[in-house]
């Protein structure tokens, strides 16, 4: 089995759990980090090559070669460390509360959701821990339902049952979902899905709103769905801090705005969705987990950097 086959595999949930029982958490993060360094160094690989694209757009398309290989690096050892400790801390998961702090804003955003019961979308980048920062907002009794990616692998689908034993309900992106989601509003649950990984076909997508600088075939649903039910959206991750606490922050609560003609509508709104997403992204890019192409124009473009 290759990397890759592996990396979709269910084993690889197993083998998480286990590494996450087994090892204490200073181990499992220099694990972390020399295996980082072992598939950043494969370098014909299309997660390496598409993280190098997306880094590469993000920071202003001005990266060389040298940096766009450390910044690989980064990117892939972030996001092992974010693993294992996800792993970690969801068979600790009293270790894991005690880590979590909130900004004034976030503070705001879960009080409006469970107090005052505002119909919320909850929109997450794949920014630092997105599987801990997910598990943490269940820990905070944010109820939630969940639409996640519609045609999950092995692997995904193992992810989702994790996700669902820590009290998140997931629902793969469906017809149907969309019309549980309604329901759900109307009881008190809040709406999360993530928005950052690009459509499976992006040659097809209808709407491609600016992100960064560059059309993106990103998924704009949560528009409709906002304006159907007099939801607000909230942009909304979690960061690591050096000393080891999990600051969860969202951005102010976005309204959507309806038009008579579709496509101006979409755009518009997923522009509103995705400045403060750039803005979450750019403040640590390196914690930023995209390993599919944003924009998969870019790959032949930097084609001598990779």
């Amino acid at each position: 089995m290759g990397l890759k086959e592996f990396i979709q595999d269910s084993a690889v949930i197993k083998a998480g759990l286990w590494v996450g029982k087994t090892f204490s958490l200073p181990a499992l993060r220099r694990l972390a980090k020399f295996v980082a360094k072992i598939i950043a160094s494969r370098q014909s690989s299309s997660m390496v090559r598409s993280i190098k694209a997306n880094q590469w757009v993000i920071s202003g398309e001005s990266m060389n070669k040298e940096e766009l290989q450390q910044r690989t690096v980064r990117v892939i050892t972030a996001q092992l460390i974010s693993l294992a400790e996800y792993f970690y801390y969801y068979q600790h998961p009293q270790e894991g509360a005690d880590l979590i702090r909130l900004t004034p804003e976030a503070e705001k955003a879960f009080a409006d959701i469970r107090d005052h019961k505002v119909p919320t979308f909850i929109l997450g980048p794949h920014i630092g821990n997105y599987d801990f920062f997910m598990m943490a907002l269940s820990w905070l009794k944010i109820p939630l339902y969940v639409l996640a990616y519609p045609n999950p692998n092995n692997a995904y689908k193992e992810q989702n049952k994790l996700r669902a034993a820590v009290g998140l309900q997931i629902y793969p992106i469906s017809f149907s979902s969309f019309r549980g989601a309604k329901q759900a509003l109307k009881e008190g649950y809040a709406l999360a899905t993530g928005i950052d990984r690009p459509l499976d076909n992006p040659e097809d997508a209808k709407y491609k709103p600016i992100f960064f600088g560059r059309p993106a075939a990103l998924p704009i649903f949560y528009s409709r769905l906002c304006l159907d039910t007099g939801a607000i959206a909230r942009v909304a991750c979690g960061y690591r801090q050096e000393d080891g606490t999990f600051v969860i922050d969202t951005s102010g609560p976005i309204v959507m705005e309806a038009r008579y003609d579709l496509v101006e509508e979409n755009l518009i709104n997923a522009e509103k969705v995705l400045k403060p997403t750039e803005e979450f992204i750019l403040r640590s890019p390196a914690e930023w987990a995209m390993f599919y192409p944003v924009w998969p124009e870019v790959i032949p473009l930097i084609d001598h950097l990779l």
